[in-house]
């Protein structure tokens, strides 16, 4: 039995042990959908980040061109390329944000940041990862505590709308594993 272990690919947990994240980081890491090619940039990111944010939500998207890491944290929302080592693309405070949008075709999703200088577009993230950051967002900057749900009655949820099409198979696979990381 454990040459099966050997073929199973490794967790993202796994994958990313040996950069000794923070544990935020690593839960963030855990709910994208993306594989070990992000590995690097999600280790990099902590370079960005304060002792007093905590990481809510990260995923791959593109803004202005270039691919990077699109995170929300407690207290802003950031984009940091993946060409760069530099500062962050952008970030703004939540506290600035006037609205937060996601929105899905397909199988790929855009976020829009809108705030009193104007609107971040970024583009080309996986199924409805973008609906879920801008939900997040929003719970963030109302300041609003999420309630404990039951996760099987969550997880049965999301199996009626997989059975009945309104998501993908792979979508229902990302928000299970989600899941069954906050368990």
């Amino acid at each position: 039995m454990s040459w099966f272990r050997w073929l199973r690919p490794p967790s993202v947990h796994e994958r990313l042990a040996r950069y000794n994240l923070r544990a935020d980081v690593l839960a963030a890491a855990a709910a994208m959908a993306s594989d070990q090619r992000s590995d690097v940039h999600v280790a990099r990111l902590e370079s960005s980040l304060t002792d007093s944010e905590t990481v809510l939500r990260m995923m791959d998207g593109r803004y202005a061109g270039d691919m990077g890491l699109l995170v929300l944290t407690s207290e802003r929302v950031l984009f940091r390329s993946r060409r760069s080592t530099g500062p962050a693309a952008f970030s703004v405070p939540l506290h600035e944000v006037l609205t937060i949008e996601g929105s899905t075709r397909r199988v790929s999703g855009t976020v829009r940041v809108i705030t009193a200088d104007g609107t971040l577009t970024i583009d080309q993230i996986l199924g409805t990862q973008g609906e879920m950051l801008a939900d997040d967002a929003q719970e963030a900057i109302r300041g609003e505590v999420r309630p404990n749900r039951d996760p099987l009655q969550v997880l049965a949820e999301l199996r009626a709308l997989r059975d009945s099409g309104m998501i993908s198979a792979a979508e229902f696979e990302i928000r299970k594993s989600a899941i069954w990381r906050d368990i």
